[in-house]
């Protein structure tokens, strides 16, 4: 996988995180099901037969530190939020050979926090020589800076249905 997105086959690693995460959900006894490509405000539909949630997925390949969105016009980053207890994402930690990859079920609202917490307080930080941070449309969550909020999400599939 090593420098899959710089070659232009980012896609191809955010295809594998969104068909892993189904494979998981199905291995594990629930209906689930991709989302038409570029369907607004999830990835993944997923029951249990008796609740229907949304999923998001992003994905990154284990090479890279961070998990990146682009930001809309408005600063927002999730359009569309379904109920705080329906709209989920699972962060992807996709690795290369025959080690697991990681998955983190955590409640969408949560990772809006966490992104726009980290953002405000890139901006408020100096850059270079003392210089105001230009402001931009990209949101990062840092895995290293985060392993330990995440920690509690990892492998959290039942969270989807409770």
């Amino acid at each position: 996988m090593p420098g899959q997105v710089k070659s232009g086959r980012g896609t191809l690693v955010g295809n594998a995180g969104e068909y892993f995460v189904v494979a998981e959900l199905l291995k594990r006894g629930k209906v689930a099901s991709l989302a038409p490509r570029n369907t607004p405000a999830f990835d993944i539909l997923a029951t249990d037969g008796s609740r229907t949630v949304r999923i998001r997925v992003k994905t990154k390949s284990e090479e890279y530190t961070d998990w990146q969105w682009m930001a809309k016009k408005d600063g927002s980053i999730f359009g569309q939020l379904a109920g705080p207890d329906d709209d989920f994402l699972v962060l992807v930690n996709l690795r290369d050979g025959p080690r697991h990859s990681d998955c983190f079920v955590v409640r969408t609202a949560v990772i809006a926090k966490m992104l726009t917490h980290d953002y405000d307080e890139w901006l408020a930080t100096p850059g270079r020589k003392g210089r105001a941070h230009n402001p931009h449309q990209k949101r990062h969550i840092n895995y290293d800076k985060h392993e330990k909020d995440l920690d509690p999400y990892r492998e959290a599939w039942e969270s989807l249905w409770t």
